[in-house]
């Protein structure tokens, strides 16, 4: 036997035996058990052989190889053909054993993960503030890290909510039993609830409910009716307003925005104004109109001033609940729409039943019984039950400044990279975000979609070690200022920059008897309307012609580009709008550009 087929039998015999097997009867132990045999027999010959010389001479020579061979191949024999050592009681096979070992390791590892052990007072992650962006930036947490202890902390008694309802759909509802469940018919007709209501039930907390917690559990708790007075980012610690410290493994800041209000209205009187922003905002004045002949006034003529009027109206309609509306623009969404538009959207407002005063401000305020007189600054004086300021909101940023995040100066909010982190382990989102958008530079933005796909990215980039997400989402905003406009936008809307209108108009009897003309007809005709993809000057608008702007397009641009879509009454085109912004427009290629947006397409 060469050296090579030895240790291949060797190998072969020692599988076979430290499996347990008998090698007596394994087939494949046929070949190793004869080179045993001759190995044996060969040692034994070392010692008993006949010899051919004299006894004398070969003694001590004998004597030697037999020492030698024992010594050299009995350790060796006696492995090899020793039977399987019996097991001690208890003791585990472990070849055998090895898949139900490896078994019973999983489901401790298993057991382990799911019920990991946390020091008292400890959470692997903390989201300040308990709106739209902790709750998505929770549930992408929770997808990516299944057993995640998150403690969510919010200083209102309810848990995150939708807040665009309570300027629109809220007050459309035709029971007040839905009003008082907070539901509500989205625009598809399907009932909703403006709390958010996710794939897991998010437990309640008080604050002496938390201080019994040993160990911070899988699952989302909510922290109601709480504020964070400090935040320690080198020691990784947040400070409840009643003093006590936690501490945090990743801290998402979400703390929103603290509404405007104008010093001529502080001091009016005793809870007769209202900074609109939250759920008790909209019960205390759901509960003041339900009365009839009252007088509201709304401060503002931005998207909640112009929602709030025009739905406050609708709803008071049948109560003769008057509503007036006072802001300095020229027209509703002054600070938004072109000029032109603006001043139509009055008068689109004005229907409604809303008294809108614009170019117009608040000089002065006194209580009259039980009313508020205030007194415009061109000497009209305006009666009032209550008094709603929505003036815009300003980033909450007061726990961020003490913490020494930084603060964008110019657009307000902490100031995060792409990936939404302000510092290591410290996150944000939501309206108090300063963020870097990769198509339209440095961004804050005050709108619901953003709150929800920036709270998801930054929930992805807490949860993981390693790749984060960029956010590179160009967010939505929509309204509804009455039965006549309804508007979806994306990107920078801002008066200041310059605009491109394309409008179709309302067909006609005259537009039907053309159907039956000759193609080269139909598509000049086509060049003629769509020679309107121009800048329309204000003074060429006639605000009472109601049929000027059914449907349309409006964009935005600065140096050239592309930087923000108006879609008025034309739904459903937001992720073509999305595709545009950053292109440079050109205007022989505006037909090209608008064509999906289906502007000159007429509905037979």
């Amino acid at each position: 036997m060469n050296t090579h087929a030895f240790r291949a039998a060797l190998r072969t015999t020692a599988r076979l035996g430290h499996a347990g097997r008998p090698l007596a009867t394994s087939s494949a132990a046929a070949a190793p058990r004869q080179a045993l045999f001759s190995l044996r027999q060969k040692a034994r010959s070392y010692g008993s052989a006949p010899s051919h010389t004299s006894h004398a001479q070969h003694k001590d020579t004998d004597a030697l190889w037999l020492i030698g061979s024992l010594v050299v191949f009995g350790p060796l024999i006696y492995k090899l053909t020793a039977p399987p050592p019996r097991k001690k009681a208890g003791e585990v096979d472990h070849h055998h054993a090895a898949p139900k070992a490896a078994k019973h390791e999983e489901e401790n590892v298993s057991a382990a993960t799911s019920a990991p052990k946390h020091e008292k007072d400890y959470y692997p992650y903390i989201l300040i503030g308990a709106g739209t962006a902790s709750f998505a930036a929770m549930e992408a947490i929770r997808e990516k890290d299944p057993n995640a202890a998150i403690l969510i902390i919010g200083n209102e008694d309810i848990g995150p909510y939708m807040r665009p309802p309570l300027s629109k759909e809220m007050w459309f509802n035709k029971e007040e039993e839905a009003t008082q469940k907070l539901s509500f018919k989205d625009w598809q007709g399907k009932e909703r609830n403006i709390v958010l209501q996710g794939k897991e039930n998010i437990d309640t907390l008080t604050l002496d409910a938390l201080e019994q917690i040993e160990s911070a559990e899988s699952g989302a708790k909510l922290l109601t009716g709480t504020t964070v007075t400090d935040l320690n980012v080198a020691e990784q610690t947040i400070t409840l307003n009643n003093g006590k410290t936690l501490k945090y493994g990743k801290v998402l800041l979400a703390t929103g925005g603290v509404p405007k209000t104008l010093p001529v209205l502080q001091g009016a009187g005793e809870g007769k104004v209202t900074t609109y922003r939250s759920v008790e905002d909209f019960k205390k004045l759901h509960e003041l109109v339900k009365s009839s002949n009252k007088k509201i006034a709304v401060v503002g003529g931005g998207f909640l001033g112009s929602e709030l009027s025009v739905a406050l109206a609708h709803y008071g309609k049948d109560k003769n609940v008057k509503v007036t509306q006072i802001f300095p623009e020229d027209g509703n969404m002054g600070l938004v729409f072109p000029r032109y538009l603006s001043k139509w959207t009055t008068s689109q407002v004005q229907t409604e039943g809303v008294a809108v005063k614009a170019n117009t401000r608040v000089a002065s305020t006194k209580a009259v019984g039980e009313q508020i007189e205030l007194t415009l600054d061109n000497g009209e004086k305006v009666l009032a039950d209550h008094v709603v300021v929505a003036v815009g909101i300003e980033a909450n940023v007061e726990l961020a400044k003490k913490a020494g995040l930084e603060v964008d100066e110019i657009r307000g909010g902490v100031v995060v990279n792409a990936e939404l982190q302000a510092r290591r382990n410290v996150y944000c989102a939501g309206d108090m975000t300063s963020f870097h958008d990769v198509t339209l530079g440095r961004r804050r933005v005050e709108h619901y979609d953003n709150a929800i796909l920036g709270g998801r990215v930054a929930g992805q980039n807490m949860a993981s070690d390693n790749l984060h997400k960029t956010y590179k989402h160009q967010s939505m905003f929509w309204s509804d200022l009455g039965p006549h406009i309804g508007y979806e936008a994306v990107g920078i809307l801002d008066s200041k920059l310059s605009t491109v209108s394309i409008w179709t108009k309302k067909p006609t009897a005259e537009d039907a008897e053309k159907k039956d003309e000759t193609k080269a007809t139909t598509t000049e005709e086509g060049k003629r309307e769509r020679a309107t993809a121009t800048p329309l000057p204000a003074e060429a608008i006639k605000v009472e012609d109601k049929e000027k702007y059914t449907k349309g397009l409006v964009l935005y641009l600065k140096d050239k580009k592309i930087v923000g879509l108006l879609m008025w009454n034309n739904f459903g085109k937001v992720d073509d709008a999305r595709k545009l912004l950053g292109q440079v427009y050109e205007t022989e290629k505006v037909e090209a550009l608008v064509k999906p947006f289906g502007i000159h397409d007429h509905e037979d």
